[in-house]
């Protein structure tokens, strides 16, 4: 069921929705209150205690759990069994598990099939565990999704609508809390060499202060917001497309903690003079100052996270494409076409000419066996998914 924020399970009786949120957000500045955090939302909800979980086989290991379950969780992890949860491997074979949507056990298993299941019969059981509810949300950096889940107690019997509807209005905030987590983690352990921390993500940051003011700007956030954005350390930023400007001052005075909860999270901006839109979205910095070392006096700001929608998600494809032939800058010039760029566009940030691309993009075409951009933008897809 597609996740929605009605305003009628705000209103029942010991549900504080606002605060549920903001133990999240601080928690994500303050690890060692996640499990509290965790252990809020599992009592608005019925349950003995709540997880968070990602889908990339390469951290599902790596899980976040409240204190209540957490001899669950280390059997779950270090014991193994997440490789084989049913309800993974189903959700993706018959795509439940959609960012946005709130899911419960009866959407992938009957009473009947979950006991002759050997996930159930050997962890569920075992756990003295019984139905689970969670909200599935995605990393927009490396696109694999990550769920957010409260399990019942055995005694318990189904999760109900208004339980449902719960996690689905503070699930979102608990994934992109969790995302948060581990990018301030990355800040800290270098906050002597911030800058150096934050060349390595592959979106650029902007961090603001409670007011609103420009404490830090990644070196490629500088790059990106070229044409979208004027950053100027201790100004609000400001769009560069006049029509933009407007828009953009809202958005941020919507963002800023003080202010009541946001209502709207991303943006998309024009670039000025044209171009493709730059997405930008705001992570709240609840609690106490996150980088205390670096003396920067962020606590209650927000970082702003700023992506090219046609930059590539996964690792570079341009060693993939030179050994198929291509010269580096053959590579560049096909990967950035192939992600929708006009060869105009990939001429400016190239810094050389458009007869050149063009040249360089008729190179390509000759020695992929292609004929037109349409045929190389599914092959460019391809290679980005892999």
């Amino acid at each position: 069921m597609e996740s929605g924020r009605h305003l009628s399970c705000r209103s029942m009786p010991g549900f504080d929705p606002l605060a549920l949120i903001d133990a999240c957000y601080a928690a994500a500045v303050e690890p060692e209150t996640w499990s509290d955090a965790l252990d809020g939302i599992a009592d608005a909800v019925g349950a003995r205690g709540a997880v968070i979980v990602s889908h990339d086989p390469a951290r599902t290991a790596q899980t976040l759990a409240s204190e209540r379950i957490a001899d669950v969780n280390l059997d779950y992890g270090v014991g193994g069994w997440w490789q084989h949860d049913t309800r993974i491997r189903l959700g993706r074979e018959r795509g439940i598990m959609r960012p946005g949507m709130v899911t419960v056990d009866e959407m992938y298993l009957t009473a009947e099939e979950k006991r002759a299941d050997p996930f159930f019969q050997h962890f569920i059981d075992r756990h003295r565990l019984a139905n689970l509810c969670a909200y599935v949300g995605a990393d927009p950096m490396d696109r694999h999704t990550l769920s957010f889940s409260a399990s019942r107690d055995v005694r318990n019997g189904p999760f109900e609508g208004a339980e449902i509807e719960r996690m689905g209005l503070v699930g979102p905030h608990v994934i992109r809390a969790f995302r948060l987590t581990a990018l301030v983690g990355e800040m800290r352990r270098e906050a002597e060499g911030l800058t150096s921390a934050l060349e390595r993500m592959r979106a650029g940051i902007v961090v603001l202060d409670v007011r609103g003011r420009v404490r830090l700007v990644s070196p490629v956030a500088e790059r990106l917001a070229a044409g979208y954005l004027a950053l100027r350390t201790g100004a609000e930023p400001e769009a560069a497309e006049p029509i933009d400007s407007a828009r953009f001052g809202r958005f941020l005075a919507d963002v800023l903690p003080e202010r009541s909860w946001p209502r709207q999270e991303t943006i998309l901006l024009r670039r000025r003079g044209g171009g493709r839109p730059l997405y930008v979205e705001a992570l709240p910095l609840r609690g106490a100052d996150p980088f205390p070392v670096a003396g920067a006096g962020l606590g209650g700001g927000v970082v702003l996270l700023l992506r090219d929608l046609l930059a590539p998600s996964t690792r570079p494809i341009e060693p993939l494409l030179e050994q198929l032939g291509l010269t580096r800058a053959e590579a560049r010039v096909a990967a950035l076409v192939g992600r929708g760029a006009a060869p105009r566009e990939v001429a400016e940030q190239l810094a050389v000419g458009e007869s050149t691309v063009r040249s360089q993009l008729k190179a390509v075409y000759g020695k992929l066996a292609i004929r037109r951009q349409s045929e190389l933008a599914v092959f460019i897809t391809r290679l980005d998914s892999l």
